[in-house]
């Protein structure tokens, strides 16, 4: 099968030549003007967060809910904030570098991605809310939502592991070694650098993809949402010329944020196996994510539908979509009850 997917990539990139340069364009465009200006920061900021100690204090501040919740030490928290907050693939690439300094074991990293590759506010507000419905309010709504179902992921994901990893460094007693401001600014600086390489690389080669597919895409029903599924920002731009109702939008918008795409889903890959972080189980974990926030959008549409801006007060959802919160539901009880089997046929 690798060799047969191989072959076809080989073939699709000799034999159109000019829809991939096409796609190398859109690719780095995307990077330059949408993704590196909202991630790079972060990148930044994470890197020096772990090199500077900071990682340590926030640690004990949040230490009493990470382990209740999801049994995860305290050095993990710079990744869980920053994984919820950042945007993708922040989260992955904080826990990379915890694992690197030796504060974190890669089971518990492993655990962290799991739930903790978000969406950022900006991106929720600016391109989901404003760019497919015109209102910030929708926007921010959707950020709440996306908010709340990567938490609840998490109550399935990372409580399905061992008890919290100590990394053989701490195991041994040897706290990592505290560097100077400005070696810590020009490690994490050229930290950021090579994550920011690799998401333009993985966005240059999905938007290829979409070039190639374009052609079907254009003929298939709601091709947009699965362009989405490829490369979520594609996707989110092509939502508002689909003929749907704004409940069947939203809750649309709403799984394709949780889902990620499969673009952030290779790009988060990429950064964890850097560190050597396992990524068993991620791509189930995205779907759950997706589908959560799927439930969870369509669950407020159904109680106030005056909740968000892009639904009129009056709207009601339409019949076709009332079975679908019922269905997310019993997907989300069964991917549960998968992972919990798993969990314990590896104890």
């Amino acid at each position: 099968m690798k060799l047969f997917l191989s072959l076809v990539l080989f073939a699709a990139f000799l034999l159109c030549p000019a829809a991939c340069a096409d796609g190398v364009r859109d690719g780095l465009t995307l990077a330059a003007r949408a993704a590196l200006p909202a991630l790079f920061p972060f990148f930044v900021a994470g890197g020096l967060l772990v090199r500077t100690g900071f990682a340590d204090a926030l640690g004990r501040v949040l230490a009493r809910p990470l382990a209740r919740l999801y049994r995860l030490p305290p050095a993990a928290a710079p990744a869980v904030v920053l994984g919820l907050t950042g945007g993708y693939p922040v989260g992955a690439a904080t826990a990379a570098g915890l694992v690197q300094q030796g504060a974190l074991s890669p089971a518990d990293a492993a655990r962290v991605n799991s739930f903790c590759n978000c969406a950022s506010p900006g991106f929720c507000i600016g391109l989901a809310g404003l760019g497919v419905f015109g209102s910030a309010r929708t926007g921010a709504a959707l950020y709440g939502i996306h908010l709340l179902a990567a938490l609840l992921t998490g109550l399935f994901t990372a409580r399905g592991g061992a008890a919290p990893h100590a990394p053989a460094r701490a195991a041994a007693g040897c706290a990592p070694p505290r560097e100077g401001f400005a070696a810590a600014f020009c490690g994490a600086v050229q930290q950021a650098a090579g994550t920011a390489l690799t998401v333009t690389a993985f966005l240059t080669v999905f938007s290829i993809l979409l070039q190639l597919l374009e052609p079907a895409l254009a003929h298939v029903p709601f091709g947009a949402a699965a362009a989405g599924l490829l490369e979520l920002t594609s996707g989110l731009d092509r939502l508002p010329a689909l003929p749907l109702p704004a409940p069947w939008r939203l809750t649309l918008t709403s799984f394709l944020l949780g889902f990620g795409g499969l673009a952030v889903q290779f790009q988060v890959r990429a950064v964890a196996a850097s560190a050597g972080l396992p990524a068993d189980g991620f791509a189930a974990a995205k779907l759950l994510h997706g589908a959560l926030a799927a439930l969870l959008t369509a669950a407020l549409l159904r109680l106030s539908p005056a909740a968000l801006a892009a639904s009129a007060p009056g709207a009601a959802m339409p019949p076709l979509l009332r079975p679908i919160p019922a269905a997310l539901l019993a997907f989300a009880a069964l991917f549960a009850i998968w992972g919990g089997k798993q969990a314990k046929n590896k104890v």
